[in-house]
């Protein structure tokens, strides 16, 4: 004997419809909730000075799909100064994700910094860029005496500027990235260190503009320092899901792979082995930065 169904009327029956279609559409709104909203401060000039850093980024947030699910990005674009791009990165609404250079009082203490070097430490290996005028006297050069005699040109912000002023060498400095190239050309100072990662690229961006730029042949200037992503406070899934990410590539070799296919030919093109090396010491180095794991940071002994 079959069982009696129960009969629905055609209002009960477009109101189970109605209903079925909120519910659909209010979970399909929690699974684009839960996607983690990536915001990276990316101005003209930090997509020059950073592309390999956001290059990393995706591929972190591609390789942590599987565990975290996916990801949009919402980047800032907006030209704006250090000490406002740190503000609105400590906020966490506009930006979410900083890359900058470690020791930052207040992103170290406003933010997330994720423990791992994404530059291996080059960025505490130098060379310079300079006006080709600039060369022969920059030769003559052996001792950190010597050094002194010369005047270098950062960021006023930079966490640079300390290690340079501890050090006594003469530093001048501009409000503006962009200056800092006006500044050098004009004879504003005699050299504009950049990290070994960063000196070619800039090279490349900007000689078109300053024919006369070139990067300095001779010093090596060397001291303790790292690059690394910072991650809003109101966001502390995305710092571990990066986290994780670059932890997974450490072990599965991947991340030596990716920093090889990026620098190593920029490496080899500079001769770091042969170059004069100015050692400074840099007393400003957050406790965080995990300097102990020696296979996370770049050895020039030690192929590429």
């Amino acid at each position: 004997m079959r069982a009696n169904l129960p009969a629905f009327s055609a209002w009960e029956t477009t109101v189970r419809i109605v209903v079925m279609a909120w519910l659909t559409a209010l979970t399909m709104t929690s699974t684009v909730c839960a996607q983690d909203v990536v915001k990276p401060l990316k101005s003209e000039e930090f997509r020059v000075r950073y592309a390999y850093a956001f290059e990393l980024l995706t591929e972190v947030l591609r390789r942590t799909t599987p565990q975290y699910g996916p990801y949009v990005e919402q980047a800032y674009t907006d030209d704006i100064s250090v000490a406002r791009s740190h503000l609105e990165a400590v906020r966490g609404k506009r930006i979410n994700v900083m890359i900058s250079d470690v020791g930052h009082k207040e992103l170290d203490e406003g933010m997330i910094p994720i423990p791992f070097p994404i530059d291996k430490g080059l960025l505490g290996y130098r060379v310079a860029l300079i006006s080709k005028r600039s060369q022969a006297k920059i030769s003559g050069v052996q001792t950190l005496d010597q050094f002194r005699a010369l005047s270098v040109g950062q960021g006023a912000l930079w966490g640079d500027v300390r290690v340079y002023e501890y050090n006594n060498v003469p530093v001048k400095t501009a409000e503006t990235y962009e200056s800092l190239f006006l500044m050098l050309m004009h004879g504003r100072f005699d050299m504009f260190p950049r990290g070994v990662t960063e000196a070619p690229g800039e090279l490349a961006a900007y000689r078109a503009r300053y024919p006369d730029l070139a990067i300095e042949q001779h010093l090596l200037i060397r001291y303790a320092f790292a690059q690394c992503f910072y991650i809003s406070k109101s966001d502390p899934r995305l710092a571990t899901r990066i986290n994780d990410g670059l932890e997974q590539m450490e072990r599965d070799g991947s991340f030596d792979a990716f920093f090889n296919r990026h620098f190593a030919r920029q490496i080899a093109e500079l001769k770091l082995q042969t170059r004069t090396v100015i050692e400074l010491k840099n007393p400003f180095l957050p406790s965080w930065v995990p300097y102990g794991r020696k296979e996370l940071w770049f050895d020039p002994a030690q192929p590429q």
